[in-house]
């Protein structure tokens, strides 16, 4: 059974709880969320249709919730389960911590998304391989274009499949459903602001 730390919404420490049980009480807890930026391109993720929740969505490069027994720093371990490669937290940079509520077909689902940058050399890129059933695909947007749809200033970017080069339309919905003021935040954070 997988035990998860949760918290208070001031982000206090609350106590443990299993993680079925964290979603039906709607608690808040930690996630590790980390953006690859390859060149000039955002890399994103489309989720599996094996997934239990968002399946087929995209999302950032990565992500996971942070046991128990763990520290953030462990977090990069979803690295390895997800895309079979190694990464030291030590070459993450924090963006940013972001209270989200995600409305998940109609449980409320509470999370402190710890958000780290990986800026991923093309040699690195390459030697990606799904190590599970979670990510279907990786997606390549240029970063001004994920910007502007993160601000609402477009409502249609070209996304590329990192592997294929196949070209696809991306709108917001394509996404999870995180709020207005994530993708914001998210948007600052990776320009530097």
């Amino acid at each position: 059974m997988e035990v998860l730390k949760i918290f208070h919404e001031n982000y206090l420490y609350k106590g443990k709880m299993s993680r079925e049980d964290v979603h039906i009480n709607e608690e808040w807890h930690e996630t590790f969320q980390c953006i690859f930026v390859c060149d000039d391109y955002v890399i994103l993720q489309k989720r599996s249709q094996f997934v239990a929740d968002y399946k087929g969505l995209l999302d950032v490069t990565l992500g996971g919730h942070i046991k128990s027994n763990e520290t953030m720093a462990d977090g990069v371990r979803e690295v390895k389960e997800e895309l079979g490669i190694d990464l030291k937290f030590e070459d993450l940079k924090l963006l940013c911590v972001i209270p989200e509520i995600l409305n998940n077909e109609g449980k409320l689902d509470k999370e402190f998304i710890n958000v780290f940058r990986y800026d991923i050399l093309i040699d690195k890129l390459n030697q990606i391989s799904f190590e599970d059933e979670e990510v279907e695909a990786l997606v390549k947007v240029h970063i001004n274009d994920f910007n502007a749809l993160c601000w609402g200033q477009k409502e249609i970017v070209n996304g590329y499949h990192v592997f294929s080069n196949d070209k696809n339309s991306i709108t917001i919905k394509d996404f999870l459903p995180y709020s207005v003021g994530y993708f914001k935040m998210l948007s600052c954070k990776l320009s530097g602001e």
